[in-house]
């Protein structure tokens, strides 16, 4: 009996760049004969057409160029000639998306240019971009899965508010990492093995692999695999630390090393598809990935060379996590429902040296130079310590309609996100051997918990063939508590000591919010190639609760308001497309994590200030010729604050200034991708050339700490070569060996710049087998 096709998974068609109706040697043939007859050889090109880009942005099926919202598309050819494997190299090629990132697995993301400038500290507010794998949010407070990218479909952005349908942190939009499906169609294998050696710096090595394995007519196993070991191009240098109070001088003897930051990335991924019948799909899956790293991606040019740093004590992390999701879709005759519930395990442990801390002295003067007490003074460095436990569940039932002229979504969502963190400032010299706290002298030892549930719809009504309307609406409720402990373990309490103990709980705050998003959408077909439409959209960011009680003890949610006109064209016979689209947005109520000594030796988070952001944005894709294609995106943003901000009520100086840009939000940023394919040898090969650029920007804020980072371009290019069931690339990024400035940070108070890999050449080598 003849298997029935699901049109829940029809057979995957690759994410390629274009179509031809004819063969490459038919056209050139047709074109022969036409220049030979005196045929116009227009007639063959005319076959020539970008190939549909499908996207369930709208949490439906459909054509990028018929959802009317702005959204870039990398789908798996663009993913594999790129060279992106992680969290940097995607973000790198989306305009509208800027970032900060330290580590590998310590990532804020930003969106058309609404920035705040980010956090790692889990006890402060949220970010306002979220991030989906698959149909769930993976979404964190500075600590951003960094997925590795290898059979994945396509990686979805979708820019601007996209409360109604997404919620909470999707404020100023949405990336989505779509996974490869399991196909019970045909069997599919493969993998892929990549080398590359960095400039002046070390060696990298990558192993990749998939399977597909159908399970008779009605199911399917799909395998992934992978184990990335990046090398490293930081040194860190042999210096000295001389403290002010004591005069004591620390060596880092011990902690010298070449090239000491490199990373060990290993995971796996299984998905089972079912069809229960000819109408019901059921999708198990389970990914879990673990990251370890050693050392810091930062330099320091002004006091050594360039990817040059001096490090006291331990920098090293691992990031443990596993994810489980199950998705149940179903033909219910009037409408299509969908479950979508997932559930994350995740163990985050870092270590940072902190030894810059004590040159201020303050440590020294309350912590190591109690001469009365204990005779001599000590060695005040200090090693930073954090582990976070997280656990993250999500469910949502949505029924989506099947109707023509009316299309309607409605459905209902629950989180409950608990997130427990342990950070730990420790002094080795001021308690060795103590039984049980050791070393420690100042502690944040929390567990957060968020929740939220909400009910969302949308509804499209179709006027006439061309013109519709789409009204949406979202209500949320949530609650977020936050208990524990956060002080200094060396307390008097008859005299300076060490308690046996951690001292009493002295965090238990509790916030409650509830409130709703809205949307108003009209698109027109002004021909059968464009459309033009207009939105307003609302998002926001979660409220929640300070770690200082007594004062501020609650935030409540920030909102976002956005006005967006866009357009989405493919134009001369399906060779050409160009989107578009401008923007204004007006942020109300920022959340702002700030620093008071007059409220709270704490870091808290307030309400406070406004800001816009004003900008338009644009991709187009042109098949110059049936061998030669041309990409550019780009995106022109201005944020800035609409009036000052005081942290310190009594003070006339502001910590930010009315019209300063937000930071990290670069007024322009740009792709241009040009792309040749030709046979050498009777083999099909390409060439790819890839210039990325991103403008000026600032790294925070507060006037304080701001300061201007300089702009950046980095130029890559690939030669592929596609055999009978193999392909080889060679490869190169940034080949002009550009230093970008990607982060100017304080985290570990010093002045260190994030700086991206020098020149680097690699090659690969893979095999499909079906």
């Amino acid at each position: 009996m003849a298997r029935k096709t699901n049109p829940r998974h029809p057979k995957s068609v690759p994410f390629t760049r274009h179509r031809l109706s004819q063969s490459v040697g038919q056209i050139a043939r047709a074109g022969l004969i036409a220049a030979v007859a005196g045929a116009p050889v227009a007639q063959a090109q005319e076959s020539m057409q970008l190939e549909e880009v499908v996207v369930t942005a709208t949490k439906r099926s459909a054509s990028m160029q018929d959802v009317p919202i702005s959204i870039t598309a990398l789908g798996q050819s663009d993913l594999d000639d790129l060279n992106i494997t992680n969290f940097q190299d995607y973000v790198m090629q989306l305009p509208s998306v800027s970032f900060a990132q330290r580590r590998p697995g310590q990532a804020n993301l930003f969106m058309r240019g609404i920035s705040d400038g980010g956090n790692g500290n889990q006890s402060l507010q949220g970010p306002s971009v979220a991030i989906y794998l698959n149909e769930q949010p993976v979404t964190a407070i500075g600590f951003n899965l960094d997925v590795h990218v290898y059979d994945v479909e396509r990686i979805e952005v979708l820019m601007g508010p996209q409360g109604t349908l997404y919620g909470a942190a999707s404020q100023a939009g949405n990336l989505r990492i779509i996974t490869n499906k399991p196909d019970p169609e045909a069997f599919d294998a493969g993998f892929d093995l990549t080398a590359e050696t960095i400039s002046e710096g070390d060696n990298g090595y990558m192993a990749e692999g998939f399977l597909n394995m159908p399970l008779g007519d009605a199911a399917a196993l799909r395998l992934t695999a992978w184990w990335d070991d990046d090398g490293g191009y930081i040194d860190a240098v042999p210096d000295t630390i001389t403290y002010p109070l004591s005069g004591i001088t620390r060596s880092n003897e011990g902690y010298v090393e070449d090239d000491f930051n490199t990373s060990e990335k290993r995971g796996l991924r299984a998905a089972l598809l079912v069809d229960l019948n000819d109408s019901w799909t059921a999708t198990a899956s389970a990914m879990y990935q673990e990251l370890e790293a050693e050392g810091v991606w930062d330099h320091d040019p002004e006091e050594f060379d360039d990817f040059e740093v001096d490090r006291f004590f331990d920098d090293r992390q691992e990031d443990e996590w596993a994810q489980f999701a199950l998705t149940v879709e179903g033909d219910l005759g009037f409408a299509d429902l969908t479950y979508a519930g997932s559930y994350l395990d995740r163990d985050f442990d870092t270590y940072n040296d902190y030894s810059h801390y004590s040159i201020d002295g303050a440590v020294e003067a309350y912590y190591t130079c109690y001469v009365s007490y204990f005779g001599p003074c000590v060695d005040p460095s200090i090693q930073y310590s954090n582990h976070s436990e997280l656990t993250f569940q999500t469910h949502e039932l949505r029924l989506a309609s099947q109707g023509d002229r009316v299309d309607w979504i409605v459905g209902t969502f629950y989180s409950e996100q608990e997130t427990a963190f342990d950070s730990r400032w420790s002094v080795p010299t001021i308690n060795p051997g103590a039984a049980v706290e050791d070393d420690l002298y100042f502690q944040t030892d929390q567990v957060r918990e968020d929740s939220e549930v909400s009910v969302f719809g949308e509804l499209t009504y179709r006027f006439t063939e061309d013109f519709s309307a789409t009204v949406g609406y979202r209500y949320f409720d949530g609650e977020t508590t936050l208990e524990g402990f956060v002080g200094t373990v060396w307390w008097p309490n008859c005299c300076y000591t060490f308690s046996d103990t951690r001292p009493p709980d002295n965090v238990d705050s509790k916030a409650s919010y509830d409130d709703g998003t809205a949307k108003l959408s009209l698109s027109y077909d002004v021909s059968e190639d464009v459309m033009v439409y207009a939105t307003y959209a609302e998002g926001y960011r979660a409220g929640g609760a300070n770690r200082s009680p007594g004062v501020g003890e609650t935030y409540d949610p920030d909102f976002l308001d956005s006005y967006e006109l866009g357009f989405k064209s493919t134009l001369l016979d399906g060779r050409w497309r160009l989107n578009g689209a401008a923007y204004f947005m007006e942020w109300d109520d920022i959340q702002l994590g700030f620093f008071n000594p007059d409220i709270s030796l704490l870091g808290l988070v307030d309400n406070v200030g406004t800001a816009e952001s004003l900008g338009f944005e644009f991709d187009t894709t042109f098949l110059a010729t049936e061998n030669l294609e041309l990409s550019l995106a780009y995106a022109y943003n201005q944020a800035e604050l609409t009036e000052d901000y005081f942290a310190n009520d009594s003070s006339t100086t502001p910590d930010a200034e009315d019209g300063q840009d937000l930071p990290f939000t670069p007024d322009n940023k740009y792709t241009a991708t040009a792309r040749y394919s030709f046979d050498m040898f009777s083999m099909p090969s390409s060439v790819q050339l890839n210039y990325a650029y991103t403008d000026e920007m600032y790294n925070d804020l507060f006037l304080a700490n701001r300061e201007k980072m300089d702009d950046y371009g980095l130029l890559n290019a690939s030669l592929r070569v596609e055999g009978d069931g193999w392909h080889a690339t060679l490869f190169g990024e940034n080949l002009t060996d550009e230093v970008a400035e990607l982060y100017i940070n304080s985290v570990d108070i010093q002045r260190l710049v994030t700086v991206n890999k020098p020149r680097t050449i690699g090659v690969s080598f893979g095999m499909r087998f079906d």
